[in-house]
């Protein structure tokens, strides 16, 4: 049985549990808790209509899954997270927020990234923001390659490629990232073709980090299956589990062997540019509305490794993501608005 952890994150970077930290040259700012409902208004409200229906057509839902009295508990969860990937493949539209805050050490460096990525996603409309930015650190050059800002936006049958041209700040009144003004990435990223619907696919989906599949190296202790009621009297299942990292750091194939369908370690590597990887832990909570569709991930992980082929280093990461099911959340005139701002 292959085993496969899917973890996506240029660089997987890990949370602080000080708000403050003494830094040497970054910035020095006080993380904060993020109201998620600022960015996207639906996200603890149950799959519209549209969604469960697009949901319900699949044979075996997450409910089958978790009554199967044939399989373990840790087999339950794997079946039910594979399953629950495909909010990003086979629902009308979806939309997440994901926010990253971590600490690392890169050779003799250290300090926090904060990642942050919203994504809106339709056949006809991607909307997607990514930014990244080192705080409360001593890096150097390690900075360069931990920070970054893009928008990757396809309408009408165009891709639009935009990236920061002002410093990225952290505001420490809403917990988010900000960029002032945006630019063209480069010209063979503005205006070419590309189809909104070619991006839900599985490979893409992984590279949220929060699409698992994790057949054989769930751990059996301490896996846990509960159903749950929110307080509008709408079900989901929370799975809480570990990952057993001596069989998922045992699944080390290269990247090239396998490509999308990639061993564990592999992926980890591939999406780090980096090798010797290995994870020292990684804790899940996980949350799947009763149709099937993930509500809310929590990721708390730690490995290490070379990055980039140059820096040792270790991380520590805790993860929130979150989703939406809503129209409402399919809003992209901000991201039209800078597209037609920019010259």
């Amino acid at each position: 049985m292959k085993k496969f952890l899917s973890v996506t994150l240029i660089l997987a970077l890990a949370l602080t549990l000080c708000f403050s930290f003494v830094a040497c040259n970054g910035q020095n700012v006080k993380i904060v808790e993020i109201d998620y409902s600022t960015v996207l208004a639906d996200y603890l409200k149950y799959p519209d209509a549209t969604n469960v229906a697009s949901m319900n057509s699949i044979s075996r839902n997450v409910a089958e899954i978790l009554a199967d009295d044939s399989l373990s508990d840790s087999e339950k969860i794997a079946s039910a997270m594979y399953r629950s990937i495909y909010n990003e493949i086979d629902c009308e539209y979806f939309a997440y927020f994901i926010d990253r805050v971590g600490e690392t050490k890169l050779n003799n460096n250290h300090g926090q990234l904060v990642y942050q990525r919203l994504r809106r996603q339709s056949d006809k409309i991607k909307d997607d923001w990514t930014l990244k930015l080192p705080v409360n650190h001593n890096f150097i050059a390690e900075a360069m390659f931990v920070t970054s800002a893009d928008i990757r936006y396809v309408t009408g049958g165009k891709y639009y490629r935009m990236s920061n041209k002002s410093d990225i700040v952290y505001n420490e009144k809403t917990g988010l990232l900000e960029v002032e003004t945006w630019k063209k990435q480069k010209s063979s990223n503005w205006n070419r073709d590309e189809n909104a619907k070619d991006s839900r696919s599985y490979a893409e989906a992984r590279k949220t980090c929060i699409n698992w599949k994790v057949e054989g190296i769930v751990k059996s202790e301490g896996a846990k299956i509960e159903s749950k009621t929110d307080d509008n009297g709408n079900k989901y299942y929370e799975l809480t589990f570990s990952i057993d990292v001596a069989k998922a750091n045992a699944d080390n194939a290269s990247f090239d062997d396998k490509k999308t369908e990639n061993s564990t370690i592999g992926m980890l590597e591939n999406d780090n540019g980096g090798k010797g990887m290995k994870y020292e832990y990684c804790d899940l909570v996980v949350q799947i509305w009763e149709c099937g569709l993930a509500k809310q991930y929590y990721v708390n992980e730690s490995w290490s490794g070379t990055i980039q082929s140059v820096y040792k280093g270790s991380a520590q990461s805790v993860s929130k993501i979150v989703f939406s099911y809503s129209m409402a959340d399919q809003d992209d005139s901000v991201t039209a608005s800078i597209k037609a701002g920019i010259k």
